[in-house]
């Protein structure tokens, strides 16, 4: 359900809510350099409104800072590679959505961050860029500095919650371009050591790739995004809609607000918290989104090294040393942590122990990241901002390279659609990468799989042209996108499939996943879906909302009457198939059996031999299909629904239980039940771990927004499905959670009547 009615639970006011001493921030005796005005509407949305870039960032960071203090301060702590000064070497953390050691950390964002290439790197961009986050870091300090001894509990009186610096924030966006790539070694890279004098042998002190935990559901990056032309819309422009799936937990979350420059500069949506920018968003005339692309953005370097020493290797036959590099870390309460660590001129040394990319003495691996240093993304959302159509948008990619590891869906309200995966990805054409590269397998930990070039010749270095912003980039020009007047998706697939009736055109191994591979699920059933409204109708802002979280599993429509047929053998487990025929196929918070199915299908999906029709290009949503449930594979099928059964019984779970009885978000004392599941094709991709009697949500649906135009501007409805705070003690730590809940989204406002008619305090002021 979409719901256009305004909410009748925030009576409280800015001022209320956030103490008096905050609207004194701007000293009346002297003009201030920055200065922003932050007026809240319905689930306290700030609406950031200055003269110019600087007051905008300070005004961005002071609203964040407002709701997430202690997030943010976590956050440049991580980056700063402090953690394990104040917290202890120890001490848990959590590097992108791998889990770690705060000595881990510290060692990897040392090892990764370059403070003279940030900066350097800095210098090259926009004065709009710098002059926002010259003001967030101006921002940030000064809500420090009007709320000294009186930050939320989680961080009250830590020393830890300090000033920043410039360099605290470009290593914080640096970081986010890594997500989907070396941050998944970052364990490996801070532990990886040279090997034993014994020769083929390694160290074995790095752990092997980390596992995310036992959730009986599959768990990946990923997002679900469509955009909409004129030839697929009741009112023939263009409409948007996004579905990104993130973590719900860490300082890694979604932030809404909208900053304007009145006349210049006006664009609404969401960011990553610590960003002075909105990521995926809207302005008056064109919207847009993210998904997690399949381009490479980093590839392995096989070494061959000297025979007489494991810290040298050879290029075309001449002998280069490794770098060595000793890193110190303060430890409170302990010895410091010293690592020696090394890189050839690829990059740094990764081993893993227990695959083929061990540290051994004749063999070592380098990785070479496309994003390290990356700090461009502020150019290219200013651009964004500004931009007036989907062409504004695909030039602002191709210019700046900036979106770190992710697929463009936009729309604009002159009817055009556009799908772009135009990111950073190695310059290696397919002929270079057929002499020097090899494809290996994706590990468990990592997002996608190991392109790994031989290091032995200097010819398999990356390509560099003067048409990319950074030495060895693939240049945006060269990679995938189309512009339609009617639809383009993607939920984390090859770019192939943007829209199956458009033949695509071939741009190499670098954007990712062979031709041949069979789409996900999820992009299976966003397919149909989409072709099933088309078939009788045309998208709306609601309806595009509403299907996006129509709850369908796509495996159910395949086999879930093969499964039940199934249950009628002697030897199936009866109890799970009783539940089974209760369920409907979706994952409302209605649906009983929800879980049972995702925990089956977590074992049963993944068989090789559960299709009896293969995979056809030709028809990538109808393909594979036939559930095998002949002799041997049947009984196959039915252990493993025995086996999800057991899962949940070990648990204490119902096997009908409702799926909204034991799927549930954490708010305090309160469960609130949640839609969705993260396996089957679902689009409401919800990713949980278990708990006795219940799976509290880790991962998901995100900030969701539908995005469209009138002749006024841009029809937008949301909702932030985290809610904007991580304070338990702030009014909007659970209300757009609730919400979402009953898949609701609001409508967010954009021109100056509608904030005015929606906000819920008196516009606060702030500056220096």
């Amino acid at each position: 359900m979409i719901d256009n009615r305004p909410s009748a639970s925030v009576a409280l006011t800015l001022a209320a809510a956030l103490g008096a001493s905050a609207l004194a921030a701007v000293p009346a005796q002297a003009a201030p350099k920055m200065r922003a005005t932050i007026t809240r509407t319905t689930y306290g949305i700030p609406h950031i409104k200055a003269k110019d870039f600087a007051g905008l960032g300070f005004g961005a960071a002071y609203a964040q800072a407002q709701d997430n203090i202690c997030l943010l301060a976590d956050a440049y702590l991580s980056a700063s590679g402090e953690r394990s000064k104040f917290l202890g070497a120890d001490a848990p953390a959590v590097i992108g959505v791998w889990p770690a050691k705060n000595s881990d950390n510290d060692i990897f964002y040392r090892t990764i961050a370059d403070r003279d290439a940030l900066d350097a790197e800095f210098a090259k961009r926009g004065p709009e860029y710098r002059a926002l986050v010259t003001g967030w870091v101006a921002g940030y300090n000064r809500f420090l500095k009007d709320h000294e001894g009186s930050l939320p509990a989680a961080c009250a009186g830590q020393p830890w919650v300090r000033p920043i610096t410039r360099d605290n924030v470009l290593r914080w966006i640096n970081s986010f371009g890594l997500f989907a790539s070396s941050a998944g070694l970052s364990v490996q890279l801070a532990r990886t050591a040279p090997p034993s004098a014994a020769p083929g042998t390694g160290d074995a002190a790095p752990p092997a790739l980390a596992k995310l935990g036992a959730i009986p559901t599959s768990f990946a990056l990923g997002s679900n995004g469509w955009a909409f032309g004129a030839e697929a819309t009741t009112n023939g422009r263009g409409l948007v809609v996004g579905n990104p799936h993130f973590p719900w937990t860490g300082p890694h979350r979604f932030y809404q607000m909208q900053l304007t420059i009145p006349g210049k500069f006006d664009v609404a949506g969401a960011g990553i918290m610590g960003q002075p920018y909105v990521g995926i968003g809207f302005n008056k005339d064109v919207a847009w989104t993210h998904t997690t692309d399949t381009a490479v953005h980093m590839t392995l370097v096989k070494l061959t090294l000297d025979p007489a020493d494991p810290t040298a290797y050879l290029i075309d036959g001449k002998r280069e040393p490794m770098i060595r590099r000793e890193i110190v870390v303060e430890n409170k309460g302990g010895a410091p942590v010293a690592r020696t660590l090394y890189a050839s001129r690829h990059g740094p040394i990764v081993s893993l122990p227990g695959t083929a990319y061990g540290w051994t003495r004749d063999t070592a691996y380098a990785v070479i990241e496309a994003n390290r240093n990356n700090i461009r993304t502020g150019d290219n959302y200013v651009a964004f901002g500004r931009a007036r159509n989907v062409r504004d948008i695909r030039a602002a990619l191709i210019r700046h390279l900036g979106v770190p590891f992710l697929n463009t869906m936009a729309a604009d309200c002159h009817g055009d659609a556009l799908f772009a995966d135009i990111a950073p990805a190695p310059n290696i054409p397919d002929e270079k990468f057929r002499s020097c590269g090899t494809i290996g397998p994706k590990l468990i930990g990592l997002y996608n799989h190991f392109y790994v070039l031989d290091g032995s010749r200097a010819d398999c270095d990356w390509d560099r042209t003067s048409k990319a912003p950074m030495p060895g980039l693939l240049a945006g020009e060269k990679m995938a996108s189309t512009i339609r007047r009617d639809y383009v998706q993607n939920s984390n697939d090859s770019y192939r499939w943007s829209n199956p009736a458009e033949p695509p055109v071939e741009r190499g191994v670098m954007l990712g996943m062979d031709p041949r591979t069979t789409p996900d699920l999820r992009t299976r059933a966003g397919l149909q879906e989409i072709r099933d409204v088309l078939k009788t109708g045309k998208f709306d802002v609601d309806l595009g909302a509403a299907t996006m979280l129509g709850n369908k599993n796509f495996a159910a429509q395949l086999a879930l009457p093969k499964m039940l047929e199934l249950c009628k053998r002697p030897a199936a487990p009866t109890d799970a198939c009783a539940a089974l025929a209760k369920w409907d196929g979706k994952a409302e918070v209605t649906s009983r059996a929800a879980m049972l199915f995702a925990a089956f299908w977590l074992k049963a999906g993944v068989r090789p031999d559960i299709w009896k029709t293969p995979f056809d290009p030709a028809d990538p949503v109808g393909t594979p299909a036939d559930l095998n449930i002949d002799g041997a594979a049947g009984d196959a099928l039915l252990a493993d629904l025995a086996a999800g059964a057991a899962l949940l019984k070990g648990l204490g779970v119902a096997l009908d239980a409702p799926l909204g009885e034991i799927q549930y978000a954490v708010r305090g004392a309160e469960r609130i039940p949640m839609s969705g599941i993260s396996n089957g094709g679902v689009l409401n991709y919800m990713a949980a771990v278990p708990a006795p009697g219940g799976f509290p949500i880790i991962f998901g649906s995100s900030y969701i927004q539908s995005v469209t135009f009138d002749g006024k501007g841009p029809v937008a409805k949301a909702v932030l499905t985290y809610s904007q705070s991580a304070d338990p003690a702030s009014p909007h730590f659970a209300d757009q959670t609730r919400a979402f809940s009953r898949k609701e989204l609001r409508r967010y406002p954009f021109s100056a009547a509608e904030i005015a008619a929606d906000a819920i305090g008196k516009p606060l002021v702030v500056g220096e």
